[in-house]
C-alpha cells in the first residue's frame, strides 16, 4: 500500500495515504467480485488446486516464519482462469472445502472431471465431500513427477509468493487482497501462454 501511495504521489502529484488505499480495496473489491462472479466462464474439464501461506497478523505460528494464514487457489487447466482464491486459518480439510465450494459457486455448474493436487490429505477429503467420488483426483502432482504436474497453479503461487513476501502482513482473514489479486490475474494481466489474452477472455468473458 505504501508503494502504491508513493507511485500515485510521484506520477500524479496527489497525496493519498496508504490506509486510504487499503480502505478502497476493502470497499470496492467485494462490489467488483459480486459482479464478475455472476458471469459464467467456459471452463475445461480439469482443475488445478494448490495452497501457499501468507503472513497474517494474529494467524497461526509457523515454524521459522511469522504468523500465517493459508491461501488456496483453484485454477482451470486450459484457460488458466483462477476460479477461486480463498483464505483459511489452517491448512486442513475445512480450508480445502471452503476453497472448492467457492470454485463450485463461481463455475456456475461447469464442474471438472479431473482435479490435480499435491499429496496433502486435506485435498482427498475435501474433494470427496464437495465434488464427490465421480471426479478423477490425481494427487501427488509436482514438477518432478513424470505422470502429472501442477505447474500451472504452482507458477501462479510463485508469483503471489514474491508479492506477499515484501508485504508486512495481511490484517485479517476477511482481507479483500486475495480476491483483488484474483480479479487482476483474470481480467487485467495478459498471458504469453494464452497468446496475449487474459484468462477471462480465454473463457469467453469479454
Amino acid at each position: 500500500m505504501r508503494k502504491i501511495s508513493r507511485n500515485i504521489g510521484d506520477h500524479f502529484n496527489v497525496d493519498v495515504n496508504y490506509s486510504t488505499i487499503y480502505d478502497w480495496i476493502q470497499r470496492y473489491i467485494p462490489q467488483i467480485s459480486n459482479y464478475i462472479n455472476s458471469l459464467v466462464p467456459n471452463l475445461s474439464e480439469s482443475w488445478h488446486i494448490d495452497e501457499l501461506f501468507v503472513k497474517m497478523k494474529g494467524g497461526q505460528k509457523r515454524k521459522g516464519n511469522a504468523n500465517v494464514a493459508y491461501l488456496w487457489n483453484v485454477m482451470d487447466r486450459e484457460s488458466r482462469f483462477l476460479i477461486a482464491s480463498k483464505l483459511s486459518e489452517k491448512r486442513d480439510t475445512n480450508g480445502a472445502i471452503q476453497a472448492i465450494n467457492q470454485a463450485i459457486h463461481n463455475s456456475h455448474g461447469n464442474l471438472p472431471q479431473i482435479v490435480y493436487t499435491d499429496a496433502l490429505r486435506a485435498y482427498r477429503e475435501g474433494i470427496s465431500q464437495t465434488l464427490g467420488y465421480k471426479v478423477d483426483h490425481i494427487a501427488k502432482c509436482g514438477i518432478t513427477k513424470p505422470h502429472a504436474n501442477n505447474n500451472r497453479v504452482e507458477r501462479l503461487n510463485g508469483t503471489l509468493r514474491e508479492r506477499v513476501k515484501v508485504q508486512r502482513g495481511w490484517k485479517n482473514h476477511k482481507s479483500a487482497i486475495a480476491e483483488g489479486q484474483r480479479i487482476y490475474y483474470n481480467f487485467v494481466k495478459p498471458h504469453q501462454a494464452l497468446d496475449g489474452k487474459t484468462p477471462a477472455e480465454k473463457v469467453g468473458i469479454q
